[in-house]
């Protein structure tokens, strides 16, 4: 028996549902448009990829920033106008990562380049941030210190969000791993913060995991700070695209689930769940390896 709340598009502000033209309306009244996702979920893709083009159906001057894009990578990329987004996960492809750009991002890079809209990279170098995050953030360049200075996070938000990423590694981490995460976390908010402020696109749109688009305690709460800071204003819309559980029908449950008294986006499309088998293990062998 299919989910009730599967497809089904839930506006935070409204608490109501709401159907696919005032999503579209909706991202067409954004200066800032940020996508969230899981990762490994092929649903959340095609959705992203389906709002830019209904976007870009109305928005000629806009750029695309990717979680999944490192400062390296954008080098490559910079100077170069793609035809195809094998063209362009070609390149990506030259630096080692985990990403999987064709089996998951392949949809989302079509529509941004159909659309002719700048891509950006909205990450550093992974060895740059392992790094920056192991000697503190006072290691970080300076343009992502002041963000962090900027946009100070509360003793609950970091509990909170450090018992996110205890769960999300099966509570596999020691006290101190799981705080340096935390501070990785607060930082590659910041840099995607930073990556979105100094595009000069009419609408800046940023593709990242879930997490990264909260409303309480990620990137828009670093816009929103620096924004303010600078005199200046922008909409920001955070859309996250929520798995459904099995007996899991009340909205209200998957906002606690979350740590949150209200759903932490301003829209959220709820979508079927991927089944994720091992994925424990396969962490715990990991540890293993590398603890070596």
């Amino acid at each position: 028996m299919e989910h009730p709340l599967v497809g089904r598009i839930w506006d935070v502000k409204q608490q109501a549902f709401i159907d696919h033209k005032a999503v579209v309306n909706n991202i067409l009244e954004s200066d800032f448009l940020l996508l969230g996702e899981r990762h490994d979920n092929l649903i959340h893709h095609q959705h992203q990829a389906w709002l830019i083009q209904q976007l870009s159906r109305s928005v000629d001057d806009a750029s695309v920033a990717f979680e999944m894009i490192d400062n390296y990578q954008a080098q490559r990329i910079a100077t170069k106008q793609f035809e195809t987004a094998d063209e362009l996960i070609a390149i990506l492809n030259k630096s080692k990562t985990s990403w999987r750009y064709k089996q998951r991002y392949k949809p989302v890079f079509i529509e941004t380049i159909a659309a002719g809209y700048r891509i950006d990279s909205a990450n550093l170098n992974s060895k740059r941030l392992m790094h920056t995050v192991m000697h503190g953030e006072d290691k970080l360049p300076p343009e992502f210190k002041r963000m962090l200075d900027k946009t100070p996070m509360s003793l609950q938000h970091q509990n909170d969000l450090q018992r996110v990423i205890n769960e999300s590694h099966c509570n596999m981490l020691d006290d101190k791993t799981s705080k340096k995460m935390v501070l990785g976390q607060r930082m590659r908010d910041a840099i995607m913060a930073h990556s979105l402020l100094k595009s000069q696109k009419k609408t800046k749109v940023l593709i990242a995991g879930n997490g990264h688009v909260r409303n309480d305690r990620a990137v828009p709460l670093y816009l929103r700070s620096n924004l303010e800071a600078r005199n200046q204003t922008g909409t920001i819309l955070a859309i996250g695209f929520i798995e459904v559980e099995s007996g899991m029908t009340d909205i209200g449950t998957y906002a606690k689930q979350l740590g949150s008294e209200s759903l932490p986006f301003d829209i959220v499309w709820f979508t079927p769940a991927v089944e994720r088998k091992g994925a424990c293990d396969e962490l715990r062998e990991h540890f293993k390896k590398h603890s070596k």
